[in-house]
């Protein structure tokens, strides 16, 4: 006989009435459990009804962080994305309860309090404290810096199922010690399924990236640019094959591919792959060259704002641009009258062509270390893009 940790024991969820909830969550509403909130529990080691025995255990009074965490969450930070501020927004509204932080397992941490033999500390007690721990295991003389600075921002990039722990749980441990900043934003995904089905790694029903990378060999950036363009940021998405090569043929190749490969073979027919000097600007060029600047604004504050599936969009607007550009400029049939002018329309080209680089750095990192060497730009430098 043993204990079950919460993870080992699954039934019916009282709230949305899906199979397959956890002792601790229901992974279908979110909703944070006990495990006799269960209906109809089961060992999901043997299949049996798991019988109820006392025990004693140490908890973290979360009634007591309730006032504090609902002026902090629900006023201060009305900027967090609608499913994490919800969410929150929920559990405050039920009313905290304090959350057991030790169980009953030959396995974890240890709780290092006296009278506690025996015990070990809940996961999702001491994971967030392991965020700690790693920086000062990597920065042992300046990772106070990095966690009680108040000019540091911390972050947590996290899945739905995980907001409770990293807005509640966490600030709450981080508050009471005393002397830790709490999370400025926590962006929180909601989930990413596979051809209409839940990834599973343990029905083998996923992407494996070292499978991935044999398949696809030097298509690093493809499925980048896919996982951002499909990213669950507002709702639950699927990533589906048929997705990944329309949008790597109709985005990347044709949109994206197309417009550098315009500009580099124009270069390289007429100006023997130099960069052209760019005369007298018209209208439609200033117009253009200030589409850039506007476009690094926009990619700027979605960036800041963790919309990385939308600052990607906007990225790809600068190709859209180009390829725009270059068929209304039609360069090559300038190029038996007017030199000086397709050197122009080349210039500018070329400009956008750095800008791209640039403004994709973030989302295709190989593609545009490439495209800086093809162009034998020094560096890459985000003040420069526009």
């Amino acid at each position: 006989h043993q204990f079950l940790a919460d993870r080992y024991i699954t039934g019916e969820c009282p709230h949305c009435h899906s199979e397959g909830a956890y002792g601790d969550q229901c992974e279908k509403c979110g909703t944070s459990l006990s495990p006799t909130d269960l209906i109809n529990p089961k060992s999901a080691i043997s299949g049996s009804k798991p019988v109820m025995k006392e025990t004693k255990h140490w908890y973290l009074p979360l009634d007591k962080h309730e006032t504090w965490l609902r002026q902090w969450i629900l006023e201060e930070h009305k900027e967090w994305r609608p499913n994490v501020y919800g969410q929150c927004k929920s559990w405050l509204d039920m009313g905290l309860q304090p959350r057991a932080v030790s169980r009953d397992l030959d396995w974890g941490i240890p709780v290092p309090v006296e009278g506690a033999e025996g015990k070990v500390l809940y996961v999702w007690f001491d994971a967030p404290i392991g965020y700690i721990s790693n920086t000062k295991e990597l920065l042992p003389d300046s990772w106070e810096t990095w966690w009680k600075d108040p000019e540091t921002r911390l972050v947590h990039f996290i899945g739905k199922d995980n907001i409770v722990f990293h807005c509640i749980v966490f600030p709450a441990m981080l508050k009471a010690e005393g002397s830790y900043i709490l999370p400025d934003n926590v962006p929180s995904n909601e989930f990413l399924n596979l051809e209409g089905d839940k990834i599973s790694t343990s029905r083998n029903w996923a992407v494996w990236l070292h499978e991935y990378l044999e398949d696809f060999p030097g298509k690093q950036d493809v499925l980048r640019y896919v996982l951002t363009a499909n990213a669950p940021e507002t709702k639950d998405n699927d990533f589906t094959w048929k997705d990944f090569q329309a949008r790597n043929n109709n985005e990347l190749v044709a949109v994206y591919g197309n417009f550098v490969n315009r500009a580099m073979v124009l270069t390289q027919k007429y100006f023997e792959g130099k960069v052209p000097a760019a005369g007298e600007l018209t209208d439609y060029d200033k117009e253009t060259l200030k589409e850039f600047s506007d476009v690094k604004a926009e990619v700027e504050k979605l960036l800041n704002v963790f919309k990385f599936r939308d600052a990607q969009k906007e990225a790809m607007n600068l190709a859209r641009i180009g390829n725009k550009y270059l068929a209304d400029t039609e360069p090559w049939k300038l190029a038996k009258t007017d030199m000086e002018r397709v050197g122009t329309i080349l210039n500018i080209s070329l400009q956008l062509v750095a800008n791209l680089a640039i403004a994709f750095e973030p989302f295709l990192p190989f593609s545009s270390e490439r495209l800086r060497q093809m162009l034998n730009m020094d560096s890459f430098d985000w003040a420069e893009l526009g």
